[in-house]
């Protein structure tokens, strides 16, 4: 009987839909987006993704999986930046620092999607008694993402990259930590709904 009762509540708050009184798919996603870092691109990113029968953890899934779509697109950008950077018969310093410079962010978001990846398969294969050290790993996973993100910028910044494309790379890193900063929100309430505030059981 303990064991049903600890398997409903872990399957409740993540398998079963969200109990809310809103009355349309928007009504929910709304209220899901509300408290998140950017709800306007909360809304934008999930609105096909969401109906009344939605559960937490498919919002979860769907906000990871438009993060590694737009990290994936970055890392292609920058794949092809670097390819069009023609190194010249002889380098001087100044062009070498640059190269090494977004030679590192191909390495950094490269990084970013497999660590998306592997945020990703651990919310498809949550299972109860490793619950929380897998939302642990996820958080980390999704948190190091943007992080690499940042660390791609300051690299830009510090080896004095060719202006555009400085600007270019940071506009898309931004654009890609908006998204995993959401993805990280609904990762985080995931953890929350499974470890609710207890309840009294004092008998009166």
């Amino acid at each position: 009987m303990q064991t049903l009762t600890l398997m409903l509540l872990f399957i409740s708050p993540l398998f079963l839909p969200f109990s809310t009184a809103a009355k349309t798919p928007q009504d929910l996603l709304r209220s899901s987006c509300a408290q998140a870092r950017y709800p306007t691109l909360c809304v934008q990113t999930l609105t096909n993704q969401v109906t009344l029968t939605t559960k937490p953890l498919d919002l979860a899934q769907a906000a990871v999986k438009a993060s590694l779509t737009r990290t994936l697109t970055l890392s292609v950008y920058l794949k092809n930046t670097l390819k069009s950077q023609v190194k010249p018969a002889v380098e001087s310093t100044a062009s070498n620092r640059k190269r090494v410079a977004l030679n590192d962010c191909v390495a950094q978001i490269t990084d970013s999607v497999s660590e998306l990846n592997q945020t990703l398969n651990e919310l498809k294969h949550l299972h109860m008694g490793t619950f929380e050290w897998q939302i642990s790993n996820a958080q980390t996973w999704a948190s190091t993402a943007i992080t690499n993100g940042n660390l791609c910028v300051n690299g830009l910044n510090r080896k004095g990259a060719e202006e555009k494309v400085k600007m270019e790379v940071k506009r898309r890193v931004k654009d890609v930590s908006m998204f995993t900063s959401n993805a990280l929100y609904f990762i985080s309430k995931l953890g929350e709904s499974r470890n609710p505030k207890p309840h009294s059981n004092s008998k009166n």
